[in-house]
């Protein structure tokens, strides 16, 4: 029986259509209790480097991964359900950590500020003006690798720093000058809509991602278009609304930050205290969210699936065998029509990116009336996803982690090349030395990529059981039938897990 393997690559250029860079691999979980023993069977002797062309293949079938990764879920959870009871979640939902606290001038914020507004105004300018290829313009690696997703992952470390370094922000600052509508708004926000505003935004950003021309131009695009969004958004409620319920960057770093073991606050004397606090316990506290939320993480969690999803073989032939095949009997014409035949298809991948999304929150909607069922308390499944729709944050992020890990990691070492060279027109800006050249750059270590990417994927999973856990039991009625009222909930994360690692074990188109 053949292993699965680990295919990567670099996309090319396909007619006027360029791709971005990306990478696929298999990916798994292993059991604490087997931890050891997998690791000695799992790590490959002699496996050493290996090219972004060059398959990987996997020194375990995928099902015992699988296995692995269901087990550790169950047993964590059965862990969990033996801990101390009301103690263990009061601990859990603890927010207050050691009272040291650090204090930054605001004015270092401030600076910080202009620098990012800066570079974003680079950024639009270099998609205009520089040359359209992606893997020569700043503008595509500046935004989606050191921006976008640089402004996540580090506040999933540090914090929500992006709420004083938020470059649209201060835009808007110095349009209130001129302009006091900017902050008062000309209506009333209705506060039943709530992030929703901010969930449009996330979807117009990935949609643009992922069906975008893929050119700088498109950064120049997005980021023009979001200010005007910012612009006409503050118009109407006023810069804080914006901010809270528009801002989809804005949100996004919310989101990641809890997560962070750091929280930032505004000081009177105008400075920013940072202080540690408990991590995930304003996740675990249970604090019920806007449907809004739960949506928005719903959608989090199956873009980056679809994402992983449709660059697959399997994805592809299905289309083409199954549905492209019963058109073409009904109109044959379709099967000279080579360009008819691509929009087709491009169709298609619309259409599931929006099944996807609602095919996830309808099964997290599920499971949580299941949960409602089973624990026969007043509280009914809509009122439990809104309490524990958090738990889906862990596994939503890390997944992303592991999606864009060889893409993060591969673009960060041109660094050099495109400070040098930021508008592709041949420049020599910097002196970068010869191993700074992709030609001469050592292929990336699969192993260790490998390895890093299962760490990831099983702690979002065992952090999401844990959370779960934690929210039951602060809540009275769901705290006297934990274990009943989990199981639905524990069964959803072993599924998701299951799912991911098929996902992410089908060969790439």
């Amino acid at each position: 029986m053949k292993n699965p393997k680990i295919t990567g690559y670099v996309t090319h250029a396909q007619g006027d259509r360029t791709h971005r860079v990306s990478f696929r691999m298999y990916c798994a979980r292993k059991s604490w209790t087997t931890l050891f023993m997998v690791t000695g069977v799992c790590w490959p002797g002699g496996a050493g480097a290996h090219a972004w062309n060059i398959p990987y293949y996997l020194p375990v079938p995928l099902w015992l991964y699988a296995y692995a990764s269901a087990g550790t879920l169950i047993l964590s959870f059965a862990i969990l359900s033996l801990a101390s009871g009301q103690s263990f979640s009061l601990r859990a939902s603890r927010v207050e950590g050691p009272h040291r606290e650090w204090r930054i001038p605001i004015a270092i914020f401030s600076a910080i500020q202009v620098v990012c507004s800066l570079f974003l105004v680079f950024l639009a300018i270099s998609g205009i003006a520089g040359a359209q290829n992606p893997f020569q313009n700043i503008g595509m690696t500046g935004f989606w690798i050191w921006f976008y997703l640089g402004s996540l992952y580090l506040s999933a470390v540090l914090g929500d720093f992006y709420a004083f370094v938020n470059p649209f922000e201060m835009v808007l600052r110095i349009v209130a000058r001129y302009c006091p509508s900017i902050d008062t708004g000309w209506f009333r926000y209705p506060l039943r809509v709530a992030y929703y505003p901010a969930l449009i935004g996330y979807v117009v950003l990935i949609a643009l991602e992922l069906f975008g021309s893929g050119t700088p131009s498109d950064v120049s695009l997005f980021l023009g278009a979001y200010l005007a969004y910012a612009l006409i958004g503050s118009l109407c409620f006023g810069r804080a609304v914006w901010s809270e319920y528009f801002d989809t960057l804005g949100m996004l770093c919310r989101l990641c930050a809890m997560l962070s073991a750091l929280a930032w606050t505004t000081r009177s004397d105008r400075t920013v205290g940072i202080r540690f606090r408990r991590p995930l316990a304003e996740i675990a506290s249970g604090a019920t969210r806007p449907a809004s939320v739960v949506v928005f993480l719903s959608f989090m969690l199956s873009s980056t699936a679809f994402d992983g999803l449709r660059d697959t073989a399997p994805w592809s032939a299905f289309f083409w065998r199954h549905i492209y095949t019963h058109i073409v009997d009904h109109w044959p014409a379709l099967a000279k029509d080579y360009a008819l035949s691509a929009n087709l298809f491009l169709g298609w991948q619309w259409t599931m990116f929006v099944v996807t999304g609602a095919v996830y929150y309808l099964v997290f909607m599920g499971f949580c009336w299941l949960s409602a069922a089973v624990s026969r308390t007043s509280l009914d499944g809509a009122s439990l996803a809104r309490q524990f729709c958090l738990a889906l944050l862990p596994i939503a992020f890390f997944y992303n982690v592991c999606h864009y890990f060889t893409l993060f990691l591969n673009q960060s070492r041109q660094v050099l090349l495109l400070a040098s060279d930021p508008l592709g027109r041949g420049w020599h800006l910097f002196q970068v030395p010869p191993a700074a050249y992709p030609g001469t750059q050592p292929p990336v270590n699969m192993s260790l990529v490998w390895h890093a990417q299962v760490f990831f994927i099983l702690l979002g999973h065992l952090l999401s059981v844990y959370i779960a856990h934690a929210i039951a039991l602060r809540n009275r009625d769901l705290a006297r039938t934990v274990m009943i009222n989990q199981l639905p909930l524990l069964v959803l994360t072993i599924g998701l897990t299951i799912s991911g690692l098929w996902i992410l074990s089908l060969p790439l188109a």
